[in-house]
């Protein structure tokens, strides 16, 4: 495979923060004691009484309560909540991912935050702020060289200059830790706008954010008694590391025991009953960790629907009266325990085979024998003329040598559709495949062992879930030996895979096995503390932050080069849509002409009418691909598509048409030869 191409960064044009529009400002944030509170008809519940009731008990034992946020809690003017709470003593960790921290940082020094996305992303501005990029950046990278994790070098950095922070007192990072409260932030490689600053170092922010992993694991290790964990907002990486966290602590034999967690999003989502993985609700990552997997350790979880502006005042007012009637006060906050920290050689493995798996090497679907495509309720079929007009434009792309990029989430593996993908690779129809952390550890897997995707039923009891060897093992090996010779991610396992061809015998049945044998980019875009390699004892966060930044990179090369082709993403969320964003307002801030592009949404979600405008208190508003692959993105040009389906349904539908495509193509070749010889 020939070395990829990577986009510098060095040629970006930045602007002042100051002199952008903002949607959020701080005269607009949320005062505790003086707003008038939105009703919220949860409030009156008794599932939401009990919730505060075992708040206050907890804290009274000594036990964690744990915050984990998304960035719109910050965006909805929240901040003053979230310290409100800490300086009662309710909270004792705070955490959030990047878009988070970004928030609450250009809060304290410019007060105010939240583009313009829509405007800014046709002239690649958006995300291109000097003072949030280079100041964020240089906080983290002086912090690293300290120990520190991200959260902390935030705030050593605010209070080093407090004279360029004069919003110091209502940034909730700040305040979190001038109470003691430890505040982790928990990134994914290339999703926020400081990774699009030139001064970025991967390395330095995969060791900031996974040091903070490794404190947020320590913290759920103090809830082996019992604890709190509250979640607003944060769809996946919330829940998903606080999973790995408790698959640690269960690793080491930690009970584990009366743990409660609470879920609170504008998703409305069934707690009770068993879902199908054919049911969107069954993928909804709060519930399967929150109602499953914390079943099995004798946990309790609760979905809270409702707006952020209604569901934090409601909680906040119902614990301070709760405390104030009991007349109460609690311990100080130790929810660290000394213990050695977790995600150290503690870490006991195990191999595969020992696993029951989703998906077998034998089981991969046989072209031409996928199901038939099924019905996207009031958005035509899989074969009517919306998907007629994408399977033309796909076609249109690979005829005329114009790039196809395809993003694939954590499901796609062990959807046993590889072979269909591959032979899509095969015949040009895909140029770059983007994986994330999850779907590249069950590629390797696949590769590897000839098994993929864990059935996590029965295994984070046993203490077992996510701790599998052999992908792990090669993996790591694979990315040190890489990064010494200048490889990304993907490049590194290619290479590795090349030198030692007996540790992959089902390498041919991987995504990874058709993208090195056809020449094409293999990138790894990874989240922080998601993903079961990362459990690892091996894990290098630095490593894998770097290599994934190089991919980031090869990434934005693919897109400065994607006028006149296709971006389609299947079934990832929040990663796909993001780094495609950022990187198409790298190329176009570097003057990359990419306007006339086609991009389609392959997901279970149903959507509906995706072309409707929404608001804040939609559902469909904070669903990323909705606005990042097909509004945002053909704003100057091209088109965007949303279909309904399994990854069973909807790969071999697009292999179908396609085949169907080429058999007309060369028929009507055929008939022009016969009437070229008869004339």
């Amino acid at each position: 495979m020939a070395v990829e191409n990577r986009l510098s960064f060095q040629g970006i044009k930045t602007n002042s923060v100051f002199d952008r529009t903002n949607l959020v400002t701080i005269k607009n944030m949320a005062r505790p004691y003086e707003d008038n509170l939105e009703e919220w008809s949860g409030s009156s519940s008794l599932e939401f009484q009990q919730l505060v009731d075992r708040i206050i008990a907890a804290r009274l034992a000594g036990l964690p309560v744990i915050w984990s946020m998304g960035a719109h809690v910050i965006k909805n003017g929240l901040s003053r909540y979230i310290i409100e709470l800490v300086r009662h003593g309710f909270l004792t960790h705070v955490s959030g991912n990047g878009a988070t921290s970004i928030h609450d940082f250009e809060l304290a020094f410019l007060g105010e935050t939240s583009e313009d996305v829509a405007r800014s992303i046709e002239d690649g501005s958006f995300g291109m702020w000097e003072e949030t990029g280079s100041y964020m950046n240089e906080a983290v990278q002086q912090g690293v060289q300290l120990g520190l994790g991200y959260g902390a070098s935030l705030y050593k950095y605010l209070s080093d200059y407090p004279e360029k922070f004069p919003y110091y007192d209502d940034c909730v990072f700040v305040q979190c830790q001038k109470y003691g409260v430890p505040y982790t932030c928990h990134i994914s490689i290339g999703t926020d706008i400081i990774h699009q600053h030139p001064t970025v170092e991967f390395a330095a922010l995969g060791a900031a954010s996974g040091e903070d992993f490794r404190l947020m694991s320590r913290s759920v290790e103090g809830m082996q008694a019992g604890g709190v964990f509250l979640n607003f907002g944060s769809a996946i990486s919330g829940p998903e590391i606080f999973l790995k966290c408790l698959a640690l602590a269960r690793n080491r034999g930690l009970p584990m025991s009366g743990i409660t967690a609470a879920n609170f999003d504008i998703v409305s989502v069934p707690a009770g009953g068993k879902l199908q993985d054919t049911d969107p609700s069954y993928h909804y990552r709060p519930r399967r960790v929150f109602i499953d997997r914390l079943n099995e350790i004798g946990g309790m979880g609760c979905l809270f629907p409702g707006l952020h502006q209604q569901t934090i005042p409601a909680l906040f007012h119902a614990l301070l009266l709760k405390k104030e009637k009991q007349g109460v006060e609690f311990p100080e906050i130790s929810t660290i325990p000394n213990t050695p920290i977790a995600g150290d050689n503690q870490v006991t493995m195990f191999p595969v085979s020992m696993r029951n798996s989703r998906l077998h090497v034998e089981a991969l679907s046989e072209l031409g024998y996928g199901k038939e495509s099924a019905s996207t309720p009031g958005m035509g079929s899989l074969n009517g003329p919306e998907f007629d007009d994408f399977i033309k434009r796909l076609w249109t792309a690979r005829n005329n040598d114009c790039r196809v990029l395809v993003s694939v989430g954590s499901n796609m593996v062990g959807s046993g559709v590889n072979r269909y993908l591959a032979d899509l690779i095969k015949r040009g129809y895909i140029t770059h495949l983007a994986v994330t952390g999850a779907a590249c550890s069950q590629d390797i897997e696949l590769a590897v062992c000839g098994r993929a995707e864990e059935l996590e039923e029965g295994y984070l009891q046993a203490g077992k879930l996510g701790m599998w060897k052999e992908a792990g093992d090669i993996l790591h090996r694979a990315l040190s030996e890489g990064l010494a010779e200048g490889k990304g991610y993907g490049q590194s396992l290619i290479a590795y895979a090349g030198k030692h061809p007996q540790s992959f015998p089902y390498i041919e049945e991987s995504l990874l096995g058709a993208c090195a044998r056809y020449g094409i980019p293999y990138t790894c875009h990874i989240t922080i503390g998601t993903d079961d390699i990362q459990l690892h004892p091996d894990s290098n966060f630095a490593e894998q932050a770097k290599a994934s930044g190089y991919d980031f990179q090869s990434y934005c090369h693919s897109v400065a080069n994607l006028e006149g082709g296709v971006f389609i993403n299947f079934g990832s969320a929040v990663t796909g849509p993001e780094v495609f964003l950022k990187a198409l307002s790298i190329s176009r801030n570097l003057q990359h002409q990419v306007h006339h592009i086609t991009t389609a949404n392959f997901d279970i979600v149903k959507l509906g009418d995706y072309s409707k405008k929404v608001g804040y208190e939609d559902w469909d508003y904070y669903y990323r691909p909705r606005k990042n692959i097909i509004h945002r993105p053909t704003s100057l040009g091209g088109k965007g598509f949303h279909w309904e389906g399994l990854h069973s349904d909807t790969v071999p539908a697009v292999w179908k048409a396609l085949a169907s495509m080429e058999k007309q193509a060369e028929g009507m070749r055929c008939n022009h030869i016969k009437e070229s010889e008869t004339q």
